[in-house]
């Protein structure tokens, strides 16, 4: 079973979380925007970005980050954030280990305990911290996939904030249409999420999540 950590601080944020640009939503939607518009689009990305993280149970920005173990009592750690980008440090009971003290799938952000090679149990009486780089660099290393969902939710947020939430649909000729759920509609996930975003995101989510 892997362990979580209890607490994850952040050494080193990101300098924005937004998922992708503003210009890509437009430039794909057909618009050339106004300054007003650029940042009604930019909040809609940010909200989008937010629901995306919390569905797949992480940050996906690249960010230096610490995670504290208590007492893991498990063969494995799972790391808060992934793909893992470089350990800097692993620390048990004081004691700094090497790379030859543990294996990383840098994917999963899941961490082994080594001996000699053989995979252990990390000591179940023991503090581990584990500080490293996770996560993607923005937007350009993000999968192709997840931007396309972020492309989608961000579009639905935008079109969301300035519309009568009674509107069913919205249409402007030979450029942009979109159809839109009202309350109990079955196309939004119980995340926010346009449903067909999560089954995009699906493959994503961590483990338990």
């Amino acid at each position: 079973m892997a362990a979580q950590p209890y607490r994850t601080v952040v050494d080193n944020a990101a300098t924005s979380r937004a998922l992708v640009e503003a210009t890509t939503v437009f430039d794909e939607m057909g618009v050339t925007p106004t300054d007003e518009q650029t940042a009604r689009m930019e909040a809609a990305i940010l909200q989008a970005s937010g629901l995306i993280d919390r569905f797949l149970d992480r940050v996906l920005a690249e960010e230096d980050v610490t995670d504290h173990f208590r007492s893991p009592r498990g063969e494995v750690l799972r790391l808060s954030r992934c793909p893992v980008v470089e350990v800097l440090e692993v620390i048990e009971a004081g004691t700094e280990l090497t790379t030859d003290d543990y294996e990383l799938d840098e994917a999963t952000g899941q961490l082994w305990r080594l001996s000699d090679g053989d995979r252990i149990w990390w000591s179940d009486a023991a503090a581990i911290t584990v500080s490293y780089v996770g996560g993607y660099g923005l937007p350009d290393d993000l999968p192709a996939d997840i931007q396309r969902a972020a492309i989608e939710q961000a579009k639905s947020q935008y079109m969301a904030s300035g519309r009568d939430p009674n509107l069913r649909s919205f249409s402007v000729p030979d450029v942009y249409q979109a159809t839109y759920s009202v309350g109990g509609g079955d196309s939004m996930g119980k995340s926010g999420l346009l449903a067909q975003v999560e089954g995009a995101l699906a493959p994503y989510r961590r483990v338990g999540a």
